[in-house]
């Protein structure tokens, strides 16, 4: 602008000295010297003008600041007046650098404004010079890293639309506090409802912060776990017991050293189940190992002395070891103990043999016991001939008796089995070896190996062949 300032009051004055003609004193117009001497002045503007463009847009395009702060300056200074509905204190939140001192302070000396080059210093000098109505350029007011946040104070206008919610960096969480004893919460009014909420955060009433809020999400169920009562421990006896189960299936089969097996398991476990040591001392005699079947009983005895079985055992290995005085001890305490009235008798039968190798009266003593006992079902009959109660022919007549039952009880395998070996037994006390080896052979094809008879026919087949 100031170029073409220039132009123009240089124009003007040489026109007023008369070195330009004007309108009134132009000479008349010759062709040869419009054609050969044209006017310069048009150009000289345009080129002015052009340049002073040129300087401008460079101004304008590298330092924008500056045409803004010329219009600022230009501006009247008026503060704008609050609004009662909407004017609120205001609240900084500083994210990057500690928060300012609220106590207002006085208005900001402005900083030395920017430097600019050489050229474009000398232009904007002459600008200012020149123009009437220029003024000094403010300097940019100091940005301030933080974040505002506009907390308008509860008023009876309700506010239409809220501010969108500004964006908020996560500051770092203060310390935690420690619990005051019964703080007092602090009610504010509720701009919509008019009702007291209670503060329960302790702190003084604060303004309500327009900021988008987000719905709480609802609370998750808690699932309330009812603790099971623990599965009490399986007793060592049970355990012990499914051994003796195991053990007793294998002897049903023949595998007396799996039962051994399965029995010594049993035993660590419950060292004093009667029944696992009654077992063991079974398996060990059916595998011929005497000794240590008398030695099972023992401990069989000792875990449960009323144990009737494990009595009777033992008083059998004792009497064929050749023990009939122990073996007449534990057919006494057997008979004693035995609930069974069949095993009663049975143990009468026995306990008369014993006594009768033991260089005793046990004819005599069988009389006073089987005095006490019904001797009509099985084996009564059996004791009923051996004290000459009753004739070969009678005993023969009870044991093959068959009344076709698929229960009867006794069977008739062992009706047999025991009748022969006793037939057998009386025979060879009354000195008839031929009879007696008769009854012991026809004990044998019964094939009742599962009775002791079956097995005492044997030995006593084996001492009448020595």
């Amino acid at each position: 602008m100031s170029y073409i300032l220039e132009a123009l009051k240089k124009s003007d004055a040489e026109r007023k000295r008369g070195e330009i003609p004007t309108l009134g004193h132009a000479s008349p117009f010759s062709p040869t010297l419009s054609a050969h001497a044209p006017n310069p002045v048009p150009w000289i503007l345009a080129g002015a003008l052009g340049l002073a463009v040129l300087i401008l847009a460079n101004v304008i395009y590298y330092r924008p600041d500056m045409l803004e702060s010329a219009n600022s300056e230009n501006a009247p200074h008026s503060s704008p007046q609050p609004n009662a509905a909407t004017a609120a204190p205001q609240r900084t939140l500083d994210v990057a650098t500690p928060a300012p001192d609220p106590t207002p302070t006085p208005a900001q000396t402005p900083a030395p404004p920017p430097t600019l080059p050489p050229p474009l210093q000398d232009t904007v000098q002459e600008h200012v010079q020149e123009s009437a109505v220029a003024e000094p350029l403010p300097l940019p007011e100091p940005q301030v890293s933080s974040i505002t946040v506009h907390k308008p104070m509860p008023s009876p206008t309700p506010i239409s639309a809220p501010a969108p919610a500004p964006i908020i960096e996560s500051a770092p969480e203060p310390a935690p506090q420690a619990p005051t004893a019964d703080p007092k919460p602090d009610t504010v009014q509720n701009q919509e409802t008019g009702e007291a909420e209670v503060n329960t955060d302790g702190d003084a009433p604060q303004a309500e912060t327009h900021v988008a809020a987000m719905p709480k999400p609802l609370p998750k169920p808690s699932l309330i776990v009812v603790p099971q009562a623990p599965i009490p421990p399986k007793p060592q006896a049970e355990v012990a017991k499914v051994f003796v189960e195991k053990a007793w299936s294998a002897i049903d089969k023949g595998f007396y050293n799996q039962a051994l097996r399965d029995l010594d398991q049993a035993v660590k476990i419950e060292p004093n189940l009667a029944e696992a040591w009654f077992a063991r001392g079974w398996a060990n005699e059916k595998s011929g190992k005497e000794l240590s079947a008398i030695g099972d009983y023992a401990r069989a005895i000792a875990a449960k002395p009323d144990h009737a079985f494990a009595l009777f055992s033992r008083g059998y290995l004792n009497l064929y070891i050749g023990d009939a005085r122990h073996a007449v001890t534990d057919f006494v305490r057997a008979q004693g103990v035995a609930k069974d009235p069949s095993f009663r008798l049975y143990s009468h039968l026995w306990l008369y043999l014993s006594r009768t190798r033991a260089q005793q009266d046990g004819l005599a003593q069988l009389g006073k016991d089987a005095a006490k006992e019904d001797l009509t079902p099985w084996p009564g009959p059996l004791v009923r001939h051996v004290l000459g109660q009753i004739d070969e022919a009678a005993l023969i007549a009870a044991m093959e008796s068959d009344t076709g039952k698929a229960d009867q009880h006794p069977s008739q395998q062992e009706r047999r089995c025991t009748g022969y070996f006793f037939l057998g037994i009386n025979a060879l006390l009354n000195g008839d070896k031929a009879s007696a080896r008769r009854a012991f052979e026809k004990v044998l094809a019964t094939g009742a190996v599962q009775f002791r008879q079956y097995d005492a026919a044997k030995r006593e087949l084996d001492r009448l062949n020595l």
